[in-house]
């Protein structure tokens, strides 16, 4: 114990560099006196190297621990080539999000959203409703414009099979007219050739 107060003593102390003896008090009896010989530099030269030691295995621990983030996770967002500390970090402000309180905030916000889409899809089918039937009343209205000229459709039809058929019958009337023209045409040719002949003959 009376070591470790000496060395207590001796850390504290504001000694120059170089050797400082921190003698203990005098011996009294059979007690065991020590020396102590301290070097400031030595010392911060050892933090030095243990802190190095430390970044050393903290990198190998990164290295063991690093996996490639999931990008259909959201947790590991953001935490592409982060070290461990800074993984940590942002992992430990995710699960902060994740507080009772934050989430009855953002479940209130939730509800009223899906309030508000709720009332827009009521608003749309109403509209849509409303465009459906408008469109079934124009096309009803078309039909009752119409059913009267469907009743003589039939008639209309019927007729329209008359029509063509006297129109087929015309068309061969023409063309028996067309031939008697031309057989007429042609007898009468042949009648005055045979006047001709006749004059010729009695004047013979």
């Amino acid at each position: 114990r009376r070591l470790l107060q000496q060395l207590e003593v001796a850390k504290c102390s504001k000694a120059a560099p170089g050797k400082s003896p921190a003698k203990a008090p005098a011996p009294t009896g059979d007690a065991v006196t020590f020396e102590l010989y301290w070097r400031p530099e030595q010392d911060q030269f050892a933090q030095t190297a243990k802190i190095a030691e430390l970044e050393k295995r903290l990198a190998q621990l990164e290295a063991m621990v690093r996996c490639e983030p999931d990008s259909q996770n959201p947790l590991l967002v953001g935490l592409k080539d982060t070290s461990l500390v800074e993984t940590v970090r942002v992992l430990q402000a995710k699960v902060n999000i994740l507080d009772v309180a934050v989430l009855d905030q953002v479940e209130a916000r939730l509800q009223s959203v899906l309030g508000k889409v709720n009332e827009i899809a009521k608003h749309k089918a109403i509209v849509q409703d409303a465009d459906t039937q408008s469109k079934i009343h124009q096309i009803y209205e078309t039909m009752q414009r119409w059913d009267p000229v469907a009743t003589t459709l039939p008639d209309v039809v019927q007729r329209l099979l008359s029509l063509r058929d006297l129109h087929e019958q015309a068309t061969q009337f023409g063309q028996v007219l067309v031939h008697l023209d031309t057989t007429q045409q042609e007898i009468a040719g042949a009648l005055k050739d045979n006047t001709v002949l006749l004059a010729e003959v009695g004047a013979t």
